[in-house]
């Protein structure tokens, strides 16, 4: 068995017995290194007094898989056993080190920690002649804890107001006419957030909740069930199941076997369209519900080379009385038997993809991904050729300099991919994307470089991407929420190509600086500038975003589209 070396000092009060690493890149990312497949098994101590060494380093019986978030093993809490820690002052324990409030059990049945969750955030865009201020301010906390070897939980929540700069109003008032055939509603999406209602004059004012359960009964097995996210693949962006859209009730099933991982994942999407639900009088207006199935098989060979398998699959979406048709296939844990079944040009949705990285040094991997929604055969148009593909590249450490880290991405998305003939089939949730927040029919091109220095950190992302987007009268195949069979009367099928349409370019450059207060929670201070331009052939849109602001970070919100 291939084991993954996992250096607890790093994330010292987010280790419980079976807890999901938060998905956001920053967090993780100087952990990602130590993940690799060649990594020996090694015994690192803290000395303390002397026959009292603590072991930190902890193993993760689980072969890397491009599912997460991550699902870390069993291991003593720190917390509790470092000397060195308990000579420290409790205020700067609590400040720099360790969760704010820990309620741990002498005799190891009870772990649990309290800690804030923040975002007071405050900047302006210098393109922006109003001068308006962009704040957020955001409050909530989160609760991590084990019952026991076996059972973790975790629970978050947070309160959110917050203005944007204009080009996020445009695309948060678009979320409120994605299904037209609805009629008129006001249900404002914050990206990956959620809805919100008015705040002030052009702010909004929403809420997010999540958490899970985990459960590891065997060595080989967890079980979890919760509301939140999940991610497929090793890139910054995913073709085949993302954390872009807002979080979602989810059960998830991870075995393992050897250097095989298999994770089947059921979800419960929404609508935000009736779909024909009736709402009985008196009560809040029902939205459509939709079950999505995945199954994810993963393997890992000659210590280097990670393959994985996707299966993704939205079934049919309610009835008028919110009741959904379930079939004995809709928890078929086995991949490939619903894509066999049912085929990719059905009224349930199929998703079929494939992973894949490479170590080429401990230094430097490769990675990618292909997707495919349907594929042009007798009988159908070269519409029906969905597919995407992405390759990658990170190389850490880059040029021998600990802690400097570079990551290259490349990504396209073929028109009318992830979309349905029945609207409310798409793959997407909550008036979101389900993958790639552009959607379909694009380019991009993604560059990341990361320095961190003791607890300075820097960041600088560059994008360029180009969309072909609708015009007012054709559907060219970049919004997924239409019908793959509303195209326009001018629409060659047989010349379907990527970017086709309304040519917008989005070029997005941010920078920022950083100081990590308390690695618990990703506390940090942080100061940057986005700039983003958005060109097509009859207009201009400039953002100049300038922020300063203190956060813990432990998720990934997406404005960069």
């Amino acid at each position: 068995m291939k084991r993954l070396l996992l250096i607890l000092f790093l994330f010292p009060s987010l280790l419980f017995a079976q807890s999901n690493l938060p998905l956001n890149r920053e967090f993780g990312l100087n952990l990602e290194k130590f993940l690799s497949y060649n990594t020996e098994i090694k015994d690192s101590i803290i000395q303390g007094e002397p026959g009292k060494e603590i072991k930190t380093v902890i193993y993760h019986e689980t072969p890397a898989s491009p599912f997460k978030p991550y699902i870390l093993p069993q291991h003593n809490h720190i917390d509790k056993y470092d000397p060195k820690r308990k000579a420290t002052s409790v205020w700067k324990r609590k400040i720099k080190q360790e969760s704010l409030f820990i309620i741990n059990d002498t005799a190891d049945k009870f772990y649990m920690t309290i800690d804030p969750l923040l975002n007071f955030q405050y900047g302006k865009d210098l393109a922006d002649t109003t001068g308006e201020k962009l704040i957020t301010n955001t409050r909530g906390f989160v609760i991590r804890g084990d019952l026991g070897k076996k059972v973790s939980f975790e629970s978050s929540f947070y309160e959110n107001q917050s203005t944007f700069p204009d080009y996020l109003d445009t695309s948060i008032a678009h979320s409120n006419k994605l299904f037209p055939q609805s009629g008129k509603f006001d249900y404002n999406v914050i990206p990956g957030q959620g809805r919100s209602k008015p705040f002030k004059s052009k702010g909004y004012d929403y809420a997010m909740a999540s958490g899970y359960v985990s459960y590891s009964p065997f060595k080989f097995l967890n079980l979890q069930v919760g509301n939140g996210k999940h991610f497929v693949g090793d890139g910054y962006r995913s073709l085949l199941l993302s954390d872009n859209a807002f979080n979602y009730p989810y059960a998830r099933i991870t075995t393992v076997f050897e250097n095989i991982q298999y994770t089947n994942l059921y979800t419960s999407f929404m609508n935000l369209t009736d779909g024909g639900v009736k709402t009985p009088p008196h009560t809040e207006r029902l939205f459509q519900k939709k079950i999505g199935s995945f199954q994810m098989l993963s393997f890992n060979f000659f210590h280097r080379l990670q393959l994985g398998l996707f299966q993704g699959m939205i079934w049919e979406a309610a009835d008028s009385s919110n009741r959904q048709h379930v079939e004995f296939n809709t928890f078929d844990p086995v991949i490939g038997v619903n894509a066999a079944t049912y085929g990719l040009h059905n009224k349930n949705n199929v998703l079929l993809g494939a992973t894949l990285k490479l170590e080429i040094t401990n230094s430097i991997s490769i990675y990618g991904q292909y997707m495919l929604d349907d594929v042009y055969s007798k009988g159908t148009t070269a519409i029906n050729n969905k597919y995407g593909y992405q390759a990658g590249l990170k190389y850490f450490n880059l040029f021998t300099v600990k802690n400097l880290h570079l990551q290259l991405e490349y990504n396209s998305v073929r028109p009318y991919a992830y979309s349905a003939s029945n609207p409310q089939q798409s793959y997407t949730h909550y008036n979101q994307a389900l993958a790639h927040p552009l959607g379909a029919n694009f380019n991009e091109a993604i560059g990341f470089i990361n320095y961190k220095f003791k607890d300075f950190f820097i960041e600088i992302k560059g994008i360029y991407a180009i969309k072909g987007a609708d015009s007012s009268s054709f559907n060219y195949g970049g919004n997924i929420f239409k019908s793959d069979n509303s195209i326009g009367v001018n629409q060659t099928v047989g010349t379907v190509a990527t970017t086709q349409g309304v040519k917008n370019t989005i070029i997005t450059e941010d920078i920022h600086i950083g100081y990590l207060v308390n690695p618990s929670t990703n506390l940090n201070i942080v100061v940057g500038v986005m700039n983003r331009s958005d060109v097509t052939d009859k207009l201009t849109s400039n953002t100049r975003w300038v922020y300063v602001g203190i956060r813990t970070s432990l998720a990934n919100i997406y404005y960069d589209f």
